[in-house]
């Protein structure tokens, strides 16, 4: 299956999104731990940045399982060769993981105990170090093939899976945050295939939106300003 260059699928943005869930997860236990215990409110606030997290994963790994996996077994069996048996099998083992994480969270966020804390943490840890093994196997063994046997539509199509599934308040944070991570170009690449309006707006809601919650769940400023000003330079000198 061949496509022309302008129709092949730009894998850039899934790497981005790869490296937000690394270092997510890989902070998520301190945050955890650094939550005195009895702290309800301080709590609440890290519960619910690991839960969109959560939540993001889930859907990341839906979209690849129904829109991208069939797609690359019927077209590229021959060439994913072992890749894909590893792949499923670390993926049972992170949806396992998941779940044991999100008891222990909704367990640890009414009862915010030094014991949950900890337990929850190593979940998290493990969670985290399965993940990021997952993400390496992808990378390394499956990325690559993506342009040759999938197109950029089709590759849109797991961007708007994520959209409809995460709720509307919660996309300029997850916009933010990846767009924080990408080059000028690849927020570009991530914007593409979005309806114009918030094409336009993204741009300013999300890393404001994602500076108020880092702040809130990292205890620290996030500028978005420095960001803001670097894409729209980057978008004159391209025009």
């Amino acid at each position: 299956m061949s496509h022309s260059s302008d129709d092949r699928a730009d894998v850039r943005d899934m790497l981005v999104i790869h490296e937000a869930f690394r270092q997510s997860y890989r902070r998520m236990p301190e945050l955890v731990m650094g939550v005195a215990p009895g702290d309800v409110d301080r709590a609440a606030i890290v519960a619910d940045h690991i839960q969109l997290m959560e939540q993001f994963l889930h859907l990341h790994h839906k979209g690849r399982d129904d829109l991208l996996w069939p797609k690359l077994l019927d077209r590229a069996s021959e060439r994913l060769g072992p890749a894909v048996a590893l792949l499923e099998r670390r993926h049972a083992e992170i949806a396992t993981l998941m779940t044991d994480a999100s008891v222990r969270l909704a367990a640890w966020r009414r009862k915010p105990s030094a014991v949950y804390g900890t337990e929850l943490a190593d979940s998290l840890e493990k969670l985290g170090t399965r993940l990021a093994e997952h993400l390496a196997t992808e990378e390394r063994d499956v990325l690559p093939l993506v342009p040759d046997y999938v197109t950029a539509e089709e590759w849109h199509e797991l961007g708007d899976h994520a959209i409809k599934g995460l709720p509307k308040n919660k996309l300029p944070i997850i916009f933010g945050m990846l767009a924080s991570l990408a080059e000028p170009e690849v927020v570009t690449l991530m914007l593409s295939a979005v309806p114009l309006v918030p094409r336009l707006i993204m741009p300013l809601l999300g890393p404001r939106a994602y500076a108020r919650h880092a702040q809130r769940v990292y205890e620290r400023s996030q500028p978005p300003d420095a960001w803001t000003a670097g894409f729209f330079n980057a978008q004159s000198d391209a025009a």
